[in-house]
């Protein structure tokens, strides 16, 4: 621990250093990189020569060869016989008096010295600071030396910029440069150079001076913050911290060998050491708890009609924080509704968002002919109204951990459980193949075709197939009516092989079953959620006969009048015991286990009441049931003793539930 502290002090001051090494350099050092030759090219050309010519920048704007911006007087073949080579500032000392086109070639000269002292200052910083981080004392000896030479170029260039917009003699410019570089008092003004002169620095070197430090300040600022970021995540995941010097990141972790695949396709084992964390790894959300999902309110943030039928609903935390849950991609929230004054009723809907997207929820929802929910939801939630909801519910999901490909094969609004896989895969750039088929009625119907669209040209292991049923009168060039065999298994290579997701109504459903199945898909690659009534015995929704008055008001014929019989004594109920909540309610032989639990008081979260959506299981602890309905609770879920309690209902003898 001393040795570390050590270092870390150590590399604190060497980045000081090394700033006030760059930074702090000799006017005498400055000006033997000054790129204008020896010291002898610095004096005024002899009495009765010719006065020279100023030769234009190189190409790019930068100077001429040599560094110093001035070409041979003759051109190349000037250069070639001998001629001697004059640089800018003992050319100007030549020249009695400067032409027009004289002083525009200085000018241009002196903006490509600046021009060209700029590129060596930035890149000489950043190729200290990163000659520091490594710690190669020669790479820094290098960075420096460009960092001067930059500043010489940039400073000679303004310098002369600066004289000649003044309007100057010749003469007087290169003199001023040379008592400048040299740190003697200019003529005429030497109480003025004593009082704008700071420790023989010119404001202009104090000024690029503070730059360069203020930037040398903030890349130090961003390597400490680094360092201690990554100490948070190692400490989040688990790792042993370490303390890291400022602007060095921790070293990976040694390893005899890399794996096969990317980390994300096989699920860590609990006995083997967590490997640190990379860049490109696909961090799932968090898995919810095994506790009873949040229930509260969130606000409409956001609604967008995404066909004629369907309208996309974005919820929010009312006060902005991110959502109070975590789902996984494919769950769904219950939905609470009052319609009228103590009507309340209550409908399962797919979160169709990503769970990356941390600050709102998605609910795209159909407006059902019969569906009194929907119905309250599109033609009366607005903006800024609240709803109450729960979440998380079902197990329909992929993370894409386990698995190197999906299949995800959806029908009309089935495709919502669906679009949170995909959105969340792409915001993850998983690597695995993803294969989309979907089908709709017509294409008025198909929704998120954009940005079906759009993440397809954005992924390239994405590949969507869409068909349409009905597509008469449209611009619709894609494959038309159902989802066939044939269409499987030209969209999807070796289908057999692959994870494979189908979501939408009831009747699709069984026909996508019996497909795949004929394609030797194994029955445990193929995951389902039914969307739409589940498929209830004959006569379960049934109407009730009309009573007496009923059949006066409306008409019909009126039940025969029967003889009294003798009294029937029905059999005594069974009772139900509710072991968390400690009450107990009686349990006719038709009720079920949530009708009973409604008559004592006890909040079982429920939904649909017909057995699909597995929001009401509970973990029968006593007795026997039979449920009519099954199709929401997993055979997994049966077998650890779970039941659904809208359809569960006594065997015979009493009931005791974890409720």
């Amino acid at each position: 621990m001393v040795l570390l502290n050590l270092r870390r002090r150590t590399s604190l001051a060497g980045v000081m250093l090394l700033a006030l090494w760059i930074l702090a350099g000799s006017p005498a050092a400055v000006l033997g990189q000054a790129g204008d030759g020896g010291h002898a090219s610095h004096h005024p050309a002899a009495p009765g020569s010719a006065p020279a010519q100023i030769a234009p920048s190189g190409a790019g704007g930068a100077p001429a060869a040599g560094g110093a911006g001035m070409g041979c007087a003759g051109g190349m073949m000037g250069c070639m016989q001998g001629a001697p080579q004059k640089q800018l500032y003992p050319a100007l000392m030549s020249m009695p008096a400067l032409t027009p086109a004289e002083r525009q070639s200085a000018e241009h000269e002196a903006y490509a010295r600046m021009s060209s002292g700029l590129p060596l200052l930035v890149g000489g910083a950043d190729d200290a600071m990163r000659a520091f981080s490594t710690g190669d004392p020669a790479a820094m000896r290098d960075a420096g030396e460009r960092v001067r030479q930059g500043l010489s170029l940039f400073d000679s260039g303004l310098s002369t910029h600066v004289a000649l917009a003044g309007g100057e003699p010749p003469q007087a410019v290169a003199l001023a440069w040379f008592k400048d570089q040299m740190n003697l008092p200019q003529a005429g003004a030497a109480a003025q150079g004593s009082e704008i002169r700071l420790l023989g620095f010119s404001p202009g070197h104090i000024a690029t001076m503070i730059g360069l430090a203020l930037s040398a300040a903030s890349l130090l600022a961003i390597q400490v913050m680094r360092a201690r970021r990554v100490q948070s995540i190692l400490q989040r995941t688990g790792q042993p911290t370490r303390s890291v010097a400022p602007g060095l990141l921790p070293p990976l972790p040694a390893t005899d060998s890399l794996p096969a695949r990317p980390p994300i396709f096989t699920a860590p084992s609990a006995a083997a050491a967590e490997p640190a964390a990379s860049t490109d790894t696909v961090v799932p959300p968090r898995q919810t708890p095994a506790r009873r999902a949040w229930s509260g309110v969130l606000k409409v943030a956001q609604v967008v009609r995404e066909t004629p039928l369907i309208k996309t609903f974005r919820l929010v935390e009312p006060s902005g924080a991110p959502l109070p849950f975590d789902y996984l991609p494919g769950q769904f929230m219950n939905v609470e509704v009052e319609p009228t004054p103590g009507e309340v009723l209550r409908r399962a809907y797919t979160i169709a968002s990503s769970p990356t997207r941390q600050a709102y929820a998605e609910l795209s929802i159909k407006r059902e002919a019969q569906g009194k929910v929907s119905q309250f939801l599109h033609d009366r939630v607005k903006v800024g109204d609240l709803l109450k909801v729960g979440a998380p519910y079902g197990a329909f999901t992929f993370t894409g951990l386990d698995e190197d490909s999906i299949v995800l094969v959806g029908g009309g609004v089935g495709i919502t459980p669906l679009m949170s896989v995909l959105r969340y895969l792409t915001d993850r750039a998983w690597p695995g193949e993803i294969y989309f088929v979907y089908s709709a009625r017509s294409t008025q119907e198909f929704v998120f075709r954009d940005e079906l669209a759009y993440l397809q040209r954005r992924h390239p292991n994405l590949h969507v197939l869409a068909t349409m049923t009905r597509s008469e009168g449209t611009d619709w060039m894609g494959p038309e009516g159902q989802i066939t065999k044939e269409l499987l298994q030209s969209a999807v290579p070796d289908l057999a092989r692959r994870r494979i997701h189908v979501c939408g109504p009831p009747p699709m459903m069984a026909a996508l079953k019996e497909l795949l199945a004929a394609l030797g898909v194994p029955a445990d690659r193929i995951h389902t959620e039914a969307f739409g009534p589940a498929s209830l015995p004959a006569g379960k929704l049934q109407a009730a006969p009309p009573t007496p008055a009923e059949a006066a008001r409306f008409g019909g014929a009126t039940p025969a009048v029967v003889k009294p019989m003798e009294a029937v004594v029905a059999p005594a109920p069974n009772t139900v015991i509710f072991s968390r909540s400690g009450k107990s309610a009686a349990l006719p032989a038709d009720a079920t286990v949530l009708e009973a639990a409604e008559s004592a008081g006890v909040e079982i979260p429920w939904s649909c009441r017909v057995g699909i959506c597995g929001i009401c299981k509970v973990k029968l602890q006593q007795g026997s049931v039979s449920m009519e309905v099954e199709e929401g609770l997993p055979a997994e879920d049966k077998a650890a003793g779970l039941i659904l309690a809208c359809q569960a209902k006594s065997t015979g003898g009493n009931l005791q539930v974890e409720a």
